[in-house]
């Protein structure tokens, strides 16, 4: 009987897997796909260009996490390349224009001749140097292959009590797998449509799964090799839209393995399908020939396109749902993750929902998987210690061990690392407004409109939270010095405190400037909020406050055991 089972292998369950095993807790991965990775998906061209068919960026200033990730694997990366300015193809008799993009308005300029500021189209997005793929090789690659099992597709989770039993089915037949806790690392909608639970799950905890849009479920992306980087002749990043009702691919961007190397050299274009869902299969063969005549009218034919390759997310069960498919309207609009409905415990610590979608920092991005594996840590591992060594608890072939106490610090020391932690958490304070409009402009910029100033704050906020529980993580707290009464470590008063009436000023400072701003004129549900979206935002922000007052406190206890 195994103390953790991870029911997924994308960026989620690696990187709780990861964690898991570095705290010598026993688990063991199921992943139905016969690869590791999830919507991670790379792609190797025809010329050896490596291109992401699935997530292709992350933003460090916006992603913190994602950011340490790479740094502490060693992974390289580059900057998507972005002169600030889109070519701009909206009638199909007409050349494509170069405009000026306006992270202020979410708008191209009229006039061609508007300046330009690079950046502003991605807003600082970088990509990983061979592709994303990079981060699934590098977790796997540090984990013990035979934990992770692929082609095990789970059917039916039976809570008996004591512990769970999972029924899996591989190419060999059915098998059942026995386990004290269990992990769904699977966009919540997936896992209510494809797996049955015994008792069934609460009535409010599967509307949540069922409301919750599965990121990228119906979207296709295609990739095109391209002999030359035709578009840096013409002094060009690379980026395009196309907005006429013919279009194919609705943006393009340079995905070159060197973006800033000689136009000469082999390089890559890639970009986001345009036709919906019905009509992808109704034309599928002919695409290849549809997309190089676009990528002909937006770069030329010096741009030598050769044959792409696509990948539709909607033919997908494991990632597309019936109900993905049924709201494929809504798939462009960014919804507001982390329904607290899927981070609580079931079954009474037997059962744990996780995945991007279940994370209220970064959900849908990369970011939200790794946020949502740091929760999935901290709420395992104490349980999953306590229940190996309880009394005639069954042995195991890796047993559970406690991570031993760091050695103890005076004084001294433990008041210098809370000065410089509230130092960090004062100077995000002056940063908050700018990360606000930051997350505004970016919705702006990628058409998300729905609940502008909500999500904004949301995401302003809850960016400089999850900062400081990485700060936390680190911070010296010797045993002697930090006790806990009735739950609450002694420090996290001391470590809330910086924080306190943040969230009031940033949303007055928000309302503020939504009056004033000529982009947000255009919705005036946002320009100026009537008093229940309102209270609807600050009943959001107090629910984040007190999620992350709850998750300080767990942490500071974590790093005192």
């Amino acid at each position: 009987m195994h103390n953790v089972a991870i029911i997924g292998g994308g960026l989620a369950g690696l990187a709780l897997a990861h964690s898991l095993h570095a705290r010598q807790i026993d688990w063991v991965l199921f992943e139905a796909r016969p690869r590791l990775g999830g919507r991670i998906l790379t792609t190797t061209l025809a010329n050896g260009q490596a291109v992401d068919l699935g997530p292709a960026w992350y933003w460090p200033d916006r992603h913190p996490s994602i950011s340490r990730l790479v740094d502490d694997l060693g992974l390289d990366s580059v900057a998507q390349p972005d002169d600030g300015r889109v070519l701009l193809l909206d009638d199909p008799n007409r050349q494509p224009r170069a405009l000026a993009f306006d992270a202020a308005t979410g708008q191209l300029a009229t006039g061609e001749d508007a300046p330009a500021t690079p950046g502003s189209v991605h807003g600082g997005a970088r990509r990983l140097t061979g592709g994303m793929s990079g981060l699934v090789q590098a977790l796997s690659q540090a984990l013990p292959p035979a934990r992770l099992q692929q082609g095990q597709t789970l059917q039916r989770v039976t809570d008996h009590g004591s512990h769970v039993s999972l029924q899996l089915q591989d190419a060999q037949g059915r098998n059942t797998v026995l386990a004290r806790r269990v992990v769904l690392c699977l966009p919540p909608r997936v896992a209510a449509e494809r797996i049955g639970f015994e008792p069934a799950l609460p009535a409010d905890v599967l509307q949540a799964m069922q409301s919750t849009p599965t990121w990228m479920a119906t979207a296709a992306k295609a990739a095109v090799p391209c002999g030359r980087a035709a578009w840096r002749d013409a002094g060009l990043a690379g980026n395009a839209w196309v907005t006429h009702p013919q279009a194919v691919l609705d943006e393009v961007y340079d995905a070159s393995a060197d973006p800033a190397g000689p136009a000469a050299q082999a390089s890559a274009l890639a970009g986001f399908v345009a036709l919906g869902v019905a009509q992808r299969a109704q034309f599928s063969a002919g695409m290849p020939l549809l997309i190089d005549s676009q990528v002909g009218m937006l770069f030329g034919m010096e741009a030598e396109a050769g044959t792409p390759q696509l990948h539709d997310w909607a033919t997908e069960p494991l990632t597309c749902s019936s109900l993905d498919l049924a709201q494929e309207a809504l798939a462009g609009q960014h919804p507001p993750y982390g329904d607290a409905a899927l981070q609580s415990a079931l079954w009474q610590g037997r059962l744990w929902l996780g995945g991007s979608e279940t994370a209220r920092q970064g959900g849908g991005y990369l970011e939200g998987a790794l946020a949502s594996a740091g929760r999935l840590r901290r709420q395992l591992t104490e349980p999953v210690q306590s229940a190996s060594n309880a009394p005639g608890a069954p042995a195991t072939s890796t047993t559970s061990t406690v991570t031993p106490p760091a050695p103890a610090l005076d004084e001294a020391a433990l008041a210098l690392a809370l000065q410089a932690y509230t130092q960090r958490v004062q100077q995000g304070r002056e940063e908050a407004f700018a990360r606000y409009r930051q997350q505004l402009h970016q919705s702006l910029s990628q058409q998300q409109v729905a609940q502008l100033t909500q999500r904004a704050l949301l995401g302003a906020l809850e960016s400089l939270y999850q900062e400081a529980l990485a700060d936390l993580a680190s911070l010296p707290a010797p045993t002697h010095l930090v006790p806990v009464e009735a739950g609450r470590h002694a420090l996290t008063p001391q470590v809330l405190q910086p924080f306190m009436g943040l969230a009031d000023e940033l949303l007055a400072e928000a309302l503020r400037f939504n009056a004033t701003s000529c982009a947000l004129s255009n919705f005036p549900f946002e320009h100026r909020p009537d008093g229940e979206y309102v209270r609807v935002i600050r009943r959001d922000l107090a629910a984040a406050w007190q999620a992350f007052a709850l998750d300080a406190n767990q942490q500071l206890q974590q790093a005192r055991a």
